[in-house]
């Protein structure tokens, strides 16, 4: 008998669904194994689906590993070059990209597909993620049509505060007052305060979370609404932010809901994490502390209400 994690539950009552799957890379051929294992999965949900990968400025075995997965199934890679002459921003290049993925999926056969699966194609989900809790996700969007989008929480604990915005969670961008902060405060001081405060567990058994955006390496959106949405790396300072949050925003402002689906759980990358050997002695005092306070009144339990 095969796992959860081999082969999903088909849910009761569900109706026939299809799905484009979408994702951007630069070298990620160590990391495509697991992850094309775990969209294999998600893919098995649906009746039908699809995939788009869009590669720019790689230099490993990205797309030849991409365009063998895809034969015998359906989909294409688009490479787009090298991008980093002209758009000198990281986050620039990524929303480029994404909304290449987007142009191609709207002038194609599949813009009639019901939902439109982002993921990164890195280490977030190299490792294997539950298929049966993304069917549970998907078909919770599907429940409401009010709702526009499910993206995913992370073990051991949620680390995409770049992307997320909530009234009381993370108002703004968390990375812009880490760069603009005052000449006397240092950069371990800032980043616990905006980034590692904000990284909390998140129990699976918690009901979704209403969000304006997040993102997580994995999101399920409708896809006609996020056809009508698009991506943007630089804010109106021409700071770099987060890609997801201008479509995010653009999602809800046209009145599709967000969430956070807490049982949905990807692998948090150990680089955007707290790790204590990369800390003097007094930071490691201070989360430990930290750590030792959330137990007793975990932070969800404040946070994350509706907003």
């Amino acid at each position: 008998m095969r796992s959860p994690l081999t082969r999903p539950l088909l849910l009761a009552g569900e109706r026939s669904k299809s799905a484009v799957f979408a994702g951007v890379a630069r070298d990620c051929a160590a990391y495509l194994p697991g992850v094309l294992e775990n969209l294999d999965r998600f893919a098995a949900t649906y009746d039908a689906a699809s995939f788009l990968f869009v590669v720019s400025d790689s230099k490993d075995d990205t797309r030849a590993i991409l365009e063998r997965w895809l034969d015998g199934r359906r989909g294409q890679v688009i490479d787009l070059g090298v991008l980093e002459g002209r758009l000198t921003k990281r986050t620039e290049r990524i929303a480029f990209a994404r909304n290449a993925g987007l142009d191609a999926i709207a002038h194609g056969e599949d813009a009639g597909h019901n939902h439109l699966v982002v993921a990164d194609l890195d280490d977030v989900l190299a490792q294997p993620v539950d298929a049966d809790a993304f069917a549970r996700a998907a078909a919770w969007l599907d429940a409401d049509p009010a709702r526009a989008g499910v993206t995913a929480n992370a073990m051991p604990r949620y680390y995409d505060v770049w992307a997320l915005r909530h009234d009381r969670w993370c108002p703004d961008d968390c990375w812009h007052p880490i760069w603009g902060r005052p000449p006397d405060e240092t950069f371990e001081a800032a980043k616990f305060r905006e980034v590692f405060t904000r990284q909390i567990e998140i129990p699976l058994s918690l009901p979704p979370i209403a969000v304006r955006s997040a993102f997580g390496g994995l999101g399920i959106y409708r896809l006609a609404a996020a056809l009508a949405a698009r991506y943007c790396g630089i804010d109106a300072e021409g700071r770099e932010t987060s890609e997801h949050v201008a479509f995010n925003t653009a999602i809800g402002g046209a009145g599709g809901r967000l969430h956070i689906f807490p049982a949905l759980r990807v692998h948090a990358p150990r680089q955007h994490l707290y790790q204590p050997s990369d800390f003097k002695w007094r930071w490691r005092m201070t989360m430990t502390a930290r750590r030792a306070a959330e137990l007793a009144r975990p932070p969800w339990r404040r946070m994350l209400v509706p907003t």
